[in-house]
């Protein structure tokens, strides 16, 4: 368990801006980071070692509920957003991962903000973290099948 929080928030969020990246996590098997988008950079992992974020400090882009869900699921120590929505804010203070993060939004929007993000929208009602992630994976999958079929 990393101990000093602060510092490594401040260390991830200078790696996060400088090389683009959407997500950096310090973790107890080392550093991981991604460019990807969504709710991408968490879940793949997640979906390979369900306690990958296990005691990890997280620094993401944007935090909503769905990411939120996933983190909480994955049992992760701290977390920083630079963006977060009110939702996912609610789901963490209720869990005991620390939180922290530069603004907070009603939501988070879909790509053409037109709405709310669709996976967002997905676990809105659920409290489960686990069941959330069930409705996570069905929801990508329903996308995808959308995408092929177009």
């Amino acid at each position: 368990m990393i101990t000093n929080v602060h510092e490594t928030i401040q260390d991830g969020l200078s790696l996060l801006n400088a090389q683009h990246h959407s997500c950096v996590a310090y973790c107890t098997h080392g550093l991981y980071t991604s460019q990807a988008m969504g709710i991408r950079p968490l879940i793949q992992p997640i979906n390979k070692d369900a306690m990958f974020f296990k005691d990890a400090i997280v620094i993401d882009k944007v935090i909503g509920k769905s990411a939120a869900m996933l983190l909480i699921y994955g049992q992760a120590q701290a977390i920083h957003a630079q963006i977060i929505s009110e939702h996912a804010l609610h789901c963490l203070k209720q869990s005991n991962i620390q939180v922290s993060y530069d603004t907070l939004v009603p939501y988070i929007q879909n790509n053409d903000r037109t709405g709310m993000c669709p996976m967002e929208a997905t676990v809105l009602n659920i409290d489960d973290p686990y069941e959330g992630l069930l409705a996570l994976r069905t929801k990508i999958q329903e996308l995808m099948a959308l995408k092929t079929s177009q």
